[in-house]
């Protein structure tokens, strides 16, 4: 299993580390349906009041993963 994870990382920490930033931007720009379903308002109010806008920070943190993914890959591209 952990030769699987490695080769859909392209064996790169970067990679890795961009795909955990991408899951926790995924997580954050849902929070607010999450929140509805389990029927806990206080619950967005908690994270907004921690870390701010809840949908703004997801799609940054999706920016920022994306654009970490592109940068390694053409690093990669180079080496071949």
């Amino acid at each position: 299993m952990l030769t699987q994870i490695k080769a859909a990382c392209l064996h790169s920490m970067t990679i890795a580390w961009s795909y955990c930033i991408a899951l926790a931007g995924a997580l954050a720009s849902i929070v607010d349906d999450v929140a509805d379903a389990l029927g806990d308002p206080g619950l967005k109010d908690q994270i907004s009041a921690a870390i701010g806008d809840v949908k703004i920070t997801g799609r940054i943190l999706l920016a920022i993963s994306v654009v970490t993914i592109i940068a390694r890959l053409r690093t990669l591209r180079r080496k071949d």
